[in-house]
């Protein structure tokens, strides 16, 4: 086998004219664009759009994958570190063992239905429709099938020799007995396709939006990621859709902490609230209820009301809510009231510290 001096890969930011912050959308929809203006078969015997078409295939197939998008980010060559045969050069006709496979019986390469990809949509609720739940209408960019092809990308004119490969179903391959290369991305190995659909030129699917109406379900949670069925990227060559993923985040409340089902709620109450016990109201997110504080009550003292928590999706069961009790001692200012408590001090003559110290002994 021959060696030539390594060639840096081309820029396919450039080539397909999006920043190197493109989003996967962002780069499907310009290859769609400039493979429709360059498409072999929208352009008969022109050898340059041939030839800038063929720079579109390459640069779409490495940014539209994950890992050879990383690695051409990374190490500037989309297989990867040590991707070349030699420092400073690389092998012609360079394959990987995926393909050697794929060539006696083993792993294809997929020509068949290809479901769509999912899409993800963030989503802010406020506590109010996190607690009853809501219906949402979603506007959403996603893409359909062609209704003339159907989804294939194909016209229905008869099958011809892929001009991007030359019949051979690969592209970059050496010759001689081991002349290997990466499975044609114009004919997905097949040698052969029919012309590009005129209506959609070859992409088998179109860009549009769409109102999604969405059923959020009461007691949502924050993080919580929700499915719609269906409502993803249109699949290629007759493959199902994929899905919608909707990530949920909730604005926080002044009033209420959420732990799960349950929610929290400080509850300020006075010296004689404290020491006496009381009835006071306590907020819930269906207005106030009275709560029972018990005599003695401390600070930090947690009072539970049953059920009158959040609810939990999809169920009839509903968290608690929980008051957490602040005793908030008085300024005392007039000389009655200083007299009244010394009287209660005497009354009660209990060293606090030492009571402490004897129960946590």
């Amino acid at each position: 086998m021959s060696y030539t001096k390594a060639m840096p890969h081309p820029d396919y930011y450039k080539i397909l004219g999006v920043p190197t912050s493109a989003s996967e959308e962002d780069i499907k929809r310009a290859y769609r664009k400039l493979a429709r203006k360059h498409h072999p078969d929208l352009n008969p015997g022109d050898a340059k759009a041939e030839a800038e078409f063929k720079k579109l295939s390459e640069a779409n197939d490495v940014l539209s994958d994950p890992d050879k998008r990383r690695n051409y980010d990374t190490y500037g060559d989309p297989s990867g570190p040590g991707a070349q045969a030699a420092p400073g050069f690389h092998q012609e006709g360079s394959f990987s063992f995926e393909d050697i496979f794929a060539g006696f019986g083993g792993r294809q390469a997929r020509t068949g239905p290809m479901r769509g990809e999912d899409l993800l949509h963030s989503v802010r609720l406020g506590f109010k429709e996190a607690f009853e739940g809501t219906r949402l209408n979603l506007r959403v960019n996603r893409s359909e099938p062609c209704l003339s092809c159907r989804g294939t990308g194909e016209s229905n004119r008869k099958q011809e020799l892929c001009r991007t490969c030359q019949g051979k179903g690969k592209i970059g391959g050496g010759s001689g007995f081991l002349s290997f290369g990466r499975t044609c991305p114009d004919c997905q190995g097949r040698g052969s396709k029919a012309p590009a659909c005129p209506d959609c030129g070859g992409a088998g699917r179109h860009s549009r939006q769409e109102t999604v109406t969405i059923s959020i379900p009461a007691g949502v949670e924050d993080g919580a990621k929700l499915r719609v069925a269906g409502k993803g990227e249109a699949g290629r060559r007759g493959g199902g859709p994929g899905d919608l993923f909707l990530q949920i985040s909730m604005e926080p409340d002044a009033r209420f902490e959420r732990k799960g089902p349950n929610l929290y709620v400080r509850l300020p109450i006075s010296f004689s609230e404290a020491a006496l016990g009381a009835k006071v109201d306590v907020p819930t997110p269906e207005g106030q209820q009275t709560i029972k504080v018990p005599p003695g009550t401390q600070t930090g003292a947690r009072l539970r009301l049953k059920g009158q928590g959040m609810p939990v999706p999809r169920s009839t069961q509903r968290g608690d809510l929980i008051a957490e009790v602040a005793v908030v001692t008085p300024a005392i200012q007039d000389e009655r009231s200083k007299e009244l408590l010394r009287e209660l001090a005497e009354l009660n003559d209990t060293d606090v510290r030492k009571q402490r110290s004897a129960n946590h002994g």
